[in-house]
């Protein structure tokens, strides 16, 4: 007689998840033309698309266009569960991750500025994105690129490159070589399409190859999209509010001294 024993369930990252490069490629040039309709509407309406508001809304349909096509291939394609499909999932023990992500960037920049100095100088390239936040004055600007920067790009940046992409190649290849590609091509398309970017190539390989370790670990991308946040957190405050935050460490600094002046010591 039969054992009547239920199947055994898929073992691995993201078991039920069998997208193909081709996918991939979908839903990540989903994205291009949805922020290439923004820009040309944009541009239409007699605005530079480089101004902090109108990016933030082109980064925005940009990312809308690649979610859209991830919903698609989810109901067509998947379980029509984007947790199950791409571990697209939030978890509030997880936030963490967000601080753990700020400091993470620290250390990556640490760890990389010897060798960006050493091939550029003492003035590298700066990504177009780090110019564009700079310019932000009004409140509104302000608001918008932290939600695109902090918020939006982590989440669909997982979901492809995380979700996705590393879970394709980890039917194919090993752990560790599975991280190293995925970080690899995380990099690698940053300085496609921004060539000011290529200084960053360093660090962007290293926080792929964390964000693609911290998804294998933990099984799905919460973890990933917090510490992701928490990175670009970072930079879009110290780009948005460094020169204050500067002044401010500056004077604390002054006050600490003159407190330390008058001590018996």
């Amino acid at each position: 007689m039969e054992s009547s024993a239920p199947p055994k369930p898929p073992e691995g990252y993201l078991p039920v998840a069998h997208w193909s490069y081709w996918q991939v490629l979908l839903v990540f040039g989903a994205g291009i033309v949805g922020s290439l309709i923004a820009a040309v509407v944009v541009l239409a309406l007699g605005v530079d698309p480089l101004d902090p508001l109108p990016f933030a809304m082109v980064f925005m349909a940009q990312t809308g266009a690649s979610f859209a096509v991830v919903v698609w291939l989810s109901w067509t394609r998947g379980t029509k569960s984007l947790s199950a499909d791409f571990g697209l999932v939030i978890r509030p023990g997880q936030w963490w991750g967000v601080p753990a992500g700020m400091a993470l960037q620290i250390v990556v920049a640490l760890m990389t500025a010897p060798f960006i100095i050493w091939i550029f100088g003492d003035d590298p390239p700066e990504q177009s994105v780090s110019e564009i936040a700079g310019g932000s004055e009004t409140l509104i600007e302000q608001i918008l690129v932290i939600v695109a920067i902090a918020v939006a790009a982590p989440i669909i940046e997982e979901v492809i490159y995380r979700g996705m992409l590393l879970s394709t190649l980890r039917r194919r290849f090993g752990r560790w070589a599975s991280i190293l590609i995925s970080a690899a091509i995380f990099a690698a398309v940053h300085a496609v399409l921004d060539p000011n970017a290529i200084a960053a190539v360093p660090g962007l390989f290293l926080l792929g190859a964390v964000l693609a370790y911290a998804a294998l670990r933990t099984g799905d991308l919460s973890l990933p999209i917090a510490l992701h946040s928490g990175v670009n957190l970072l930079a879009a405050l110290a780009l948005l509010y460094g020169q204050e935050i500067g002044e401010w460490a500056e004077r604390q600094l002054e006050e600490l001294e003159a407190v330390i002046a008058f001590l018996p010591f």
